[in-house]
């Protein structure tokens, strides 16, 4: 059982036997040519860079530094260019049966998300696209696997469900846009917004510990694989127009080329899902910054991914008890039942 988390950790802190998971490992040479060990070790509550030196290598267990294992160490908290890392003094592999102490979840409950989306996707007009969904939610793997995916790595929403959660951010802010933009065709831009980064259920594996790339993510990435997915599925089998718009949503939402997309948005459902998604993700990534500021520092480190801010500490929330808790829930969810009852909650919503 942790006593201690990351959150918690304060400069000088002297760690006694604590458990974390390893995140990432590489074996590293320093000035003198003598091996050393930088790690990114982490818990649900968040990740610190740590080192194991030369002079205190014969006092860990190497074999156990591999990613996705979960060590117990002893060492102390510095601080190093503005952020914490951990000296470690000792490190050995243990057998952790808890793991939710070390999976970053959503605030919000997975079933209750889920439905939420089948909700949305049941008040969609267009009957072509209902069935495309309906073919892929009728899946129980691929559910199991999008219930509980991450949106990215590391950069936004980078835990468990986070994919999920990032979709109905976006759906939420698309909706806000019909008062002022009554043309846009609602119906091509949701379905662009689920599908556009559904190709990270094949791209990235988040099954274990940490988040990798699979074979696929690597060769292909998420964008291709997601209009794979789309046409598997029954995408081709839409008017031609209404096909090739939602391929050119998901094919052009990192707008532009030099950020991975193969085509520029040219449509004003394209490039509203560019903005949106980038509204959602960088207001993530901004959060994740102001929450991660040290105590007693006025300014995080300059953030590379959002054009190097740093951001100020008195955005920091007073406490998330302030939040609207009314879908956020505790409980824990369980891989093995993502797929229960969804063949029975299929039929009446896409009726």
């Amino acid at each position: 059982m942790k006593s201690i988390f990351i959150k918690d950790l304060i400069k000088n802190q002297i760690i006694e036997s604590e458990t974390f998971a390893v995140y990432e490992s590489e074996k590293m040479q320093d000035k003198n040519g003598k091996p050393y060990y930088k790690i990114l070790l982490g818990d649900k509550t968040g990740r610190i860079q740590a080192k194991i030196w030369n002079d205190r290598l014969p006092d860990c267990d190497l074999k156990a530094l591999e990613i996705g294992k979960i060590i117990r160490v002893s060492g102390k908290v510095d601080e190093y260019k503005g952020s914490f890392q951990l000296t470690i003094f000792s490190a050995s592999q243990v057998d952790e049966g808890a793991l939710d102490d070390f999976l970053a979840s959503s605030k919000y409950n997975a079933d209750d998300m889920f439905q939420e989306l089948l909700k949305e996707i049941s008040e969609l007009k267009d009957d072509g696209i209902k069935k495309v969904f309906h073919n892929i939610f009728s899946d129980t793997q691929l559910v199991a696997k999008f219930k509980y995916a991450v949106a990215a790595s590391s950069i936004h929403h980078g835990f468990r469900s986070g994919l999920l959660q990032h979709i109905l951010e976006m759906i939420t802010i698309s909706k806000s846009m019909k008062r002022f933009y009554p043309e846009i065709n609602y119906d091509v831009l949701t379905a662009g917004i689920i599908l556009h980064d559904i190709g990270k259920l094949e791209e990235l594996d988040s099954s274990g510990l940490g988040t990798i790339y699979t074979k696929k993510g690597g060769l292909i990435g998420h964008i291709v694989l997601g209009v794979m997915l789309f046409e598997k599925y029954g995408g081709h089998e839409l008017p031609e127009n209404t096909f090739l718009h939602i391929c050119h949503l998901i094919l052009s939402h990192h707008g532009a080329i030099d950020m991975g997309s193969p085509v520029l948005p040219a449509t004003a459902e394209a490039l509203m899902l560019t903005n949106i998604d980038n509204l959602s993700s960088k207001s993530r990534s901004a959060l994740d910054q102001v929450e991660s500021i040290p105590e007693g520092s006025e300014f995080g480190k300059p953030y590379l991914f959002l054009q190097n801010a740093r951001f100020w500490s008195g955005a920091k929330p007073a406490s998330s008890d302030s939040q609207d808790s009314s879908a956020i829930s505790n409980k824990g969810d369980s891989l093995e039942s993502a797929g229960d009852q969804i063949e029975s909650d299929l039929p009446q919503l896409f009726e």
